[in-house]
Parts: C-alpha cells; structure tokens; sequence
C-alpha cells in the first residue's frame, strides 16, 4: 500500500477527498447558496439533502464503497421513496422527483 500524495492538499480530509462533482446541488459551500431561489424553488431543500448525504459519508466507518457508488443508491432511494413519502397529497403524490431533482422545481 503506497502512501498518497495527497494528504497534504487542500480539502484532502482523513484520507477522503471532498470530492463534490457527484452531486448536482452541493458543492461544498458553508451556507446554502439556493435560499430564496424563487426560480429554482426546491433546490435550496436539495442542497440540504446532498450536504447531509456528504457528512454522512464522511462519517461511516466503511467508506470501501466508492462515494459515487454509494451517492447513486442514496439518491435513488431519496428520489423513490423519502420524497414522494412526503407528500400531503391523499390522491398520490404526482411529482416526477427524478425530473424535478434535476431543475430543482416542481415537475409533473
């Protein structure tokens, strides 16, 4: 196992990269750059979203998954399950989550 040239590279973190350009909102920003985007109304929500994702990774004990292996699956589930739960619609939940994730506003 060779040692790596990058430890001491900025934003080079415990042996991760931060690494952002898997995700489509996030890109590591202190504050969320979206808050009061009224043309792009859910994207401030899914910035939150990708930063949890983010810091959540950071903090598994087994990151042997590759993080865009790992983000695939996270936002999958986000996109199939977790969003359209939310949902207060009785009728169902018609928003296309996958087409509205990618425009960050409401998509039918």
């Amino acid at each position: 196992m060779g040692v790596t040239k990058d430890w001491n590279k900025a934003g080079f973190f415990s042996g991760i990269t931060e690494d952002y350009s898997n995700y489509h909102w996030y890109k590591g920003e202190k504050e969320n750059p979206y808050k009061g985007d009224t043309f792009h109304p859910l994207a401030a929500s899914f910035w939150e979203y990708e930063k949890e994702f983010h810091y959540s990774y950071l903090d598994a004990c087994d990151t042997k998954k590759p993080l865009d292996e790992v983000y695939k699956e996270w936002k999958e589930q986000l996109l199939s399950e977790h969003l359209p739960g939310k949902s207060p619609n009785p009728e169902g939940d018609t928003t296309n989550w996958k087409k509205s994730f990618e425009t960050g506003k409401r998509e039918v």
